[in-house]
């Protein structure tokens, strides 16, 4: 049988403070092997491997609760999944760390330009035409229909397809997820749009003007080499579609599977 460790011979066998040993001792992830005569904490050379996987786990910023999990279960394919959904957590920490230090270096504020990060939704899209800052009426009609179905909108949006003094384009409505398409006209296409983080202007000006909006987000987009991961959207919110951002996406964000 090996010898048995105090807390102060495990802290320095294993380079972890006394004070994160208890602390990890409150939060069940590891308890020492026993007690010695004198009453004070004793631990096992197991225990090694043990406390350098829940610190390492910390440090990767893996929540405690999760760690009570792993260090329970016994099955190594699901031990195997929750590391894997770990990495994507921390790659979509990364992803949106690096687009963070992009837009402070971009002296992005002076530009009226904001970074926000959109939760996936699904949208679904219906094809309109219409001259410039003309679509209200088409999103009136197609809201109507959608209401009368008794399916909840959570915001709406335009994508430019072609043309210059009529415009084609699809206006989309983000709806909840699993609710029932099978009752609409004409619908397009229904779109699950990721998760994203996207670059985005707000667009104060007459809708005439809206194009200046475009270039201005597109040239900034250009200037510090953002690479768009798909289309503009045109963002619209409130009752008379008044409040319009424009968004770039610039990054998906997967998503794991806790």
């Amino acid at each position: 049988m090996s010898k048995l460790m105090t807390i102060q011979d495990f802290s320095e066998r294993t380079g972890i403070s006394k004070s994160a040993l208890r602390y990890y001792e409150s939060k069940n992830l590891l308890r020492p092997a026993g007690r010695n005569s004198n009453g004070y904490r004793v631990y096992s050379e197991t225990q090694v491997a043990i406390i350098k996987l829940v610190s390492s786990l910390r440090l990767a910023d893996v929540p405690i609760k999760d760690i009570q999990v792993y260090l329970k279960e016994k099955d190594e394919n699901i031990r195997k999944n929750m590391m894997d959904d770990w990495t994507v957590m921390i790659k979509k920490r990364l992803d949106i760390l690096n687009v963070s230090l992009r837009y402070l270096e971009s002296d992005s504020m002076n530009d009226q330009i904001y970074l926000i990060e959109k939760a996936d939704e699904n949208i679904i899209w219906f094809s309109a035409e219409s001259e410039t800052g003309k679509f209200g009426e088409h999103f009136i009609k197609r809201g109507k229909e959608l209401e009368k179905l008794n399916i909840p909108i959570k915001s709406c949006y335009l994508k430019y397809l072609s043309g210059k003094d009529l415009i084609k384009a699809h206006i989309g409505f983000g709806v909840p997820f699993g609710i029932p398409t099978s009752g609409l006209s004409e619908v397009e296409l229904v779109e699950h749009l990721a998760s994203c983080i996207y670059i985005a202007l707000s667009f104060n000006a007459p809708m005439t003007e809206i194009q200046n909006g475009y270039w201005k987000l597109i040239n900034y987009a250009n200037e510090n080499k953002w690479i768009p991961t798909g289309s503009i959207l045109e963002w619209y919110r409130g009752d008379d579609f008044s409040n319009l951002d424009l968004l770039m996406p610039v990054t998906k964000l997967e998503k794991g599977r806790i």
